[in-house]
Parts: C-alpha cells; structure tokens; sequence
C-alpha cells in the first residue's frame, strides 16, 4: 500500500461517514479536488471473480470485458462504488514509525467500507483477523522475498506501523476479496477507542451471548452503556477458548452499529460536533485521505443511507492450528457476497 486482541476501530466509520456534516468551506473547488485524487490514486481494475458457467453463443457474441455469468446470471461492475479499509492495531498509544520482525502491530480489526453512490447505501464488510490468507514478506526496500500462508492480521506487521503497514495490508485484504480495488485506509491504535467513545456520549449496546471471563462480565440479551475503558474492553478482550476471536467479533459487529447511529445522532444535534468527534482520536490515526478528499466524500455520502442490512458477514469455520485460531472463509459464499455487493445483474437480449 496489530496480543490477540481484536482492539478498536469499528471507529474510524466516523473518518467517512461523519464528515457529510460540516466541512464545506470551499467545497466546490475541494470536491472537485477530491475527487480526482481519488481516482489518480487507484489502479481501478475489475475484481478477478470467475464465472461458473459456459456462456451461449449469443452471449458470447455480446459479452463485454468485465462480465460474470454466475448461476444463471450476468453481473457487471458498478460503476459509481468505492471502498475504504479500516484498521484497529494492537500498538499502544499515538501511532510512531516502527522496525523490527512484527514490530507494525497486527491489524485486529478490519473493516472494509463500502461507498455505494449508485443504490446509495453504505454497506459494511468486517474480515475476521483469523483469515488465513498470502501474506507478504518484504526486504528493507520494499521488495516481497516470499509469501506464507498466515492470518490476515499479521501482514500489518510486517511494515512500520504507519503507511508503509497499512499499504501491505490493503494489498492483502484486496487480493483476498478478488482484487477488489481500495480507494483509501484509515486505522486507529488501541487507546484512541476510549476518548472516541466519550466524545459522542458513549454507545448503548444489546449483548450478543453470555461473556463471563476475566476481564468481561456480559449476559445475552442485556442492554449497557459502554464509554471510556468499557467500550474498550467490550471490542477489545476475547477468551481464548477455540472461536474466542469469532464471538469478539459479534461484539463489535453489535458496537459499530450502535457506534454509527450514535455519531449519526450527535452530527444531526449539532454539526459541529464531527470536528471534536474527529479530534478525539486524531492523533491515534494514520490515514492516506487528505482533506479535499474527506470533502468530497462527505458531499456525496451526506445522502447515503445505513440500516442494520449494511452489515455483513464472511461465512467460513474457524478451526484450531498449531499455536492460534484459524479461520477459513466460504469462498463460494464470498464470491456471492463480492457479486450481491461490488455488482449488479444485467440482461442480455438473446434476439
């Protein structure tokens, strides 16, 4: 282009989405700005998704570079999408350059965020920092020396914990879903989740399943407020029990909805409010979108909408390695759900 913890960020959500309020001073110019950036930045190629059936004659006299025939049907790329990742790291404090074997931190939330201008929707796609996936191994140059079968987190790590780690792991969380193409990165260390949460009020949750470890004290059903050290320690601590990391996922699943309506709400109160929202966690942050660009997506977010449908999931098992969990996506189910979203069906007229 971060301890076992899947920390913080279902967070930096707000880098994105809660700028449709306020910033518009020279928004013509900025937008515009934006927006080209964006775009330079990018090498937009369409995703490598297989087809799984024999096209006819007549569609292959028709057929456009591009296309998937999938159970039956056509499928073209949206034209008018864009895609951001955002990463919670296990590094403590504000975010420093970094040397070392691992010595990025393990990016243990990931979130692929999803700009759908065409059916305006914003729609959320977590990847379980278990994944096994290629990870990249680099030189001092920058050079890839090998690639190892690993858990996506771990490619964070190999960088220096700013830039040089969130570009590999956009290369890696790119290449898994298909060579989706990222505009952008966020990501968020460990300690900016709790002045975060007490910037909006904090966040009032329903618990997903029953969490009675050390360090968690949850039932199944019951509604909390989580700010501060709480809303923490609710995305952050896991048992270590096999799918430990699977039901800390829920968790934050559950935390992030909260999270965006309740950033959501504070804008609509008070616009001005994104701009201490933002500085709260400011300086944990490392992120590759310059101002014209949050400008111009917050103009063409401000209309976008987000329900409880916008989050998905990666199906796949999770099963014991040698040392750590491992999970192994579906990845029939995953190119369904790359199709559902980054695509629409098309018809061909066979006449």
């Amino acid at each position: 282009m971060k301890n076992k913890s899947i920390k913080v960020l279902l967070v930096i959500v707000i880098v994105i989405i809660a700028l449709g309020a306020g910033v518009v001073i020279w928004y013509t110019f900025s937008s515009r700005s934006g927006h080209d950036s964006l775009e330079a930045g990018v090498d937009v190629e369409i995703p490598v998704i297989e087809q799984n059936e024999e096209l006819t004659e007549k569609e292959t006299a028709k057929w456009q570079e591009g296309w998937v025939k999938y159970n039956g049907e056509i499928y073209q790329y949206k034209k008018d999408v864009m895609s951001f990742l955002l990463m919670g790291t296990d590094q403590t404090g504000k975010n420093t350059a970094q040397s070392g074997s691992l010595d990025g931190g393990q990016a243990d939330v990931q979130v692929l965020v999803v700009l759908d201008f065409d059916e305006k929707r914003i729609e959320l796609i977590p990847i379980n920092r278990n994944t096994m996936v290629d990870v990249d191994v680099y030189d001092e140059l920058g050079n890839v020396i090998r690639t190892q079968k690993a858990q996506i987190a771990v490619q964070h790590g190999v960088g220096n914990g700013m830039e040089e780690s969130c570009e590999y792991q956009v290369k890696a969380v790119s290449r898994f879903l298909f060579q989706i193409p990222i505009y952008g990165y966020a990501s968020m260390s460990l300690e900016g989740l709790a002045p975060l949460s007490n910037a909006i009020g904090g966040v009032d949750v329903t618990v997903p399943a029953d969490e009675l470890t050390e360090g968690l004290s949850f039932h199944k059903g019951e509604t909390i407020h989580l700010s501060g050290n709480e809303a923490l320690n609710f995305v952050r601590e896991r048992d270590h029990d096999v799918g430990g990391a699977d039901r800390r996922l829920e968790r934050q699943k559950v935390f992030m909805k909260a999270l965006i309506s309740r950033v959501l709400k504070s804008i609509k109160e008070d616009p001005k409010s994104v701009i201490s929202i933002y500085s709260s966690a400011a300086k944990y942050m490392t992120t590759d979108v310059d101002t014209n660009e949050m400008i111009y997506l917050a103009g063409k977010s401000a209309s976008l909408r987000y329900d409880g449908s916008s989050m998905h999931s990666i199906a796949g098992e999770t099963v014991r390695g040698e040392d750590f969990d491992e999970f192994y996506a579906d990845e029939t189910a995953l190119k369904e759900l790359i199709l559902n979203i980054f695509y629409e069906k098309i018809e061909i007229d066979n006449g």
